[in-house]
């Protein structure tokens, strides 16, 4: 039992084997409440805030000096210097000039950037709800834009999780037609009987003019099996009894199988097990024949078996291998139950790509994004899948020195599993081996998640900006890890939600391109706004240097700066920083994780923009009252009526 569970009937004793930190719990809350890393974004401000700071003060203290020497250059020039240079006048003059300085200090830094960013965000965030992107933090946004790789899950996200039967390999024979006279009648109830109690699922099957509607309720896996039953006469109501179930073996990510011991009211005593071929293959020892005895497996079964997984796999089905043994009492664990399975068949379960994956996932790559699939199923289903998604060539065959498709046991042992875990030096034990993975990989099969969290960590110590899907309560770990942790708005848990940035509210991997393009119309923004505002501060502390240099005097009082500074800020913010995005933001490379926020076409278009208001206002400021014919107000005190 796990921290949180709840008992919905019956009573027992239960021993507590562990808690806190100890806990499986305690441990997924350790993982998922790591202080969070700064964003791409948040790095480049942090790193410009200092920049324009020091410039600021620089250009502050330039000016602030040449006024403070012209006027002693002033004093020296009196005939009475000392007296000038001590009186009263020299410390109005003196905090003056400080005044100026700082206003210069203030007007340097662009102050409404931070303005700009959050209304960037929140308008991002408003019309990112309205196409399925819920999201939780509003960095998350930006991060998005900067994503080079998305590790996605299949099911759910890349498929329509709209599972049905469509084959069926039992008593050596492999059919597309889903009906009881296919099979022995004891075969057929032997098989029902196992999936409709091996079974958690609760499907509202309803049978009407000949059609069979259902509402999948529960693992989608399970209903579709249900189906199958109730197509062949067992409705699973009326054969699920929980008075004869005696102990339930839940099925888990790592053994990849469920058992279910079930007793029937005349005596017998079976262990209904279900789960992924390769797992449960080995535990077997015979097999339903034509004639539907339990036979002895034969290398001619196995041949066989393993050409129908395979052609199966071909037409990306999910393959589940159902089992059976008779025990005479209750097993303690799965060592009394892994030994002597009988199989009673095999099925394969289709569930069709969502609508236009193909194309979401064409435009990832031509944005330079890497899509990589991360799934449980065997390696060939997930070869078929990628393959119809997109995500792999339709040519493509496996090579020595291509890590294009990997299981996760092999990933695990070849890139040296997690080394110092829940510390701040996490990371993989091989990262050279990693690279090489990093490179090719598109295709993670009979994946853990596990090996979702190792993969974000390799990945991150890459330097690349990851985003990550998950669903289940064991995908919260890797969620937070990522830069941008993606959760399933309608299949996901509560603690998949918690842990990720943005909520997909129709758990459809199409959405997840759609944040990409606000990530980086977000980034955008923010760049053409720093590019009219540092613009604008660069002409102000050029002027405000040249009038104390020339004129002794900043042609603009502090005032003055400040009202400027105030009205550029916030206009500006509020104009650049609403523009919608267009899909040209997704025939570009991501912005690298160490790109500088200002390139050299915006230096070049500051630099020459700024120059040309620099000789404009200079004109004005020295020629003006002549070309205007008015008189000059440059070392005017007082003005008189």
């Amino acid at each position: 039992m796990i921290s949180g569970s709840k008992v919905m009937e019956g009573t027992g004793t239960m021993m507590v084997a562990a808690v806190g930190r100890n806990s499986s719990y305690g441990k997924l809350k350790i993982k998922i409440q790591h202080a969070d890393d700064e964003t791409p974004l948040q790095e480049k401000l942090t790193v410009l805030a200092d920049q324009v700071g020091q410039v600021g003060f620089v250009s502050a203290a330039a000016t602030f000096g040449a006024m403070f020497v012209h006027y002693v250059y002033d004093c020296f020039m009196s005939e009475d210097f000392m007296g000038m240079l001590l009186s009263v006048d020299t410390i109005h003059e003196f905090i003056e000039y400080f005044i100026i300085a700082v206003s210069i200090v203030v007007v340097a830094v662009p102050e409404g950037l931070p303005l700009a960013v959050t209304i960037a965000l929140a308008y991002s965030v408003g019309k990112m709800k309205e196409e399925n992107n819920l999201v939780r933090y509003l960095q998350a946004c930006e991060t998005m834009g900067g994503a080079n790789n998305i590790c996605s899950d299949k099911t759910g996200t890349l498929t329509k999780n709209l599972m049905t039967v469509t084959n069926i390999f039992v008593e050596q024979t492999s059919t597309d037609t889903i009906s009881r006279e296919i099979m022995k009648e004891q075969t057929c109830k032997l098989l029902c009987l196992g999936v409709c109690n091996n079974s958690n699922a609760n499907p509202v099957i309803t049978s009407a003019g000949g059609s069979i509607k259902i509402e999948q309720l529960g693992n989608k896996t399970e209903c579709a099996l249900l189906e199958m039953s109730y197509r062949m006469g067992y409705d699973y109501k009326k054969y699920r009894s929980r008075d004869n179930i005696v102990k339930i073996f839940p099925f888990s990510s790592e053994k990849k199988k469920m058992c279910t011991i079930y007793k029937e009211d005349r005596g017998h005593t079976y262990a209904f097990v279900k789960g992924a071929p390769d797992f449960l293959l080995p535990y077997c020892t015979k097999f339903i024949n034509k004639a539907g005895q339990a036979t002895k497996i034969t290398t001619e079964f196995s041949d066989n078996m393993h050409h129908n997984i395979l052609e199966f796999a071909s037409k990306s089905l999910r393959t589940i291998l159902l089992a059976y043994k008779e025990v005479t009492a209750v097993p303690e664990d799965w060592d009394e139950i892994e030994n002597e399975l009988v199989i009673l068949g095999m099925v394969g379960i289709k569930d069709p790509l969502r609508d236009g994956i193909r194309d979401a996932v064409i435009k990832c790559n031509e944005a330079g994004v890497q899509v990589r699939m991360v799934t449980g199923d065997n390696k060939n289903t997930a070869i078929a899948i990628a393959k119809e998604a997109g995500i792999l060539r339709e040519d493509w065959e496996p090579t020595e020195e291509n890590y294009a498709v990997m299981e996760g046991k092999e990933f695990r042992e070849f890139v040296g599993g997690l080394e110092n875990e829940g510390e701040e030096e996490e990371g993989v034990g091989n990262l050279d081996n990693f690279k090489l993975v990093a490179r090719d990989l598109c295709v993670l099969a009979r994946s853990s998640p596990d090996d979702k969290y190792l993969m974000a960590t390799g990945l991150k110590q890459l330097e690349n900006v990851v985003a990550m899907t998950g669903d289940g309560t064991n995908d919260a770990p890797a969620l937070k890890k990522a830069d941008i942790g993606f959760a399933m708005g309608i299949a996901g848990t509560e603690v998949a939600k918690e842990a990720s940035g943005i909520i997909l509210l129709d758990d459809n991997f199409r959405s997840i391109v759609t944040a990409m393009k606000w990530g980086r119309n977000i980034f955008d923004c923010i760049r053409k706004f720093l590019q009219f505002q540092l613009t604008v501060n660069f002409v102000a502390l050029v002027m405000a240097f040249v009038g104390g240099a020339v004129l002794r005097e900043s042609p603009l009082n502090p005032i003055q700066m400040l009202w400027v500074n105030l009205i550029m800020d916030t206009l500006a913010s509020l104009a650049l920083a609403t523009e919608p995005p267009s899909d040209e933001l997704l025939k570009r490379q991501p912005y690298s994780r160490f790109e500088s926020l200002i390139t050299a076409n915006m230096w070049k278009n500051i630099i020459v923009q700024g120059l040309w208001q620099i000789v404009v206002l200079g004109v004005i400021l020295f020629k003006g009252p002549e070309i205007l014919g008015i008189p000059s107000s440059i070392s005017v005190s007082h003005w008189d009526e």
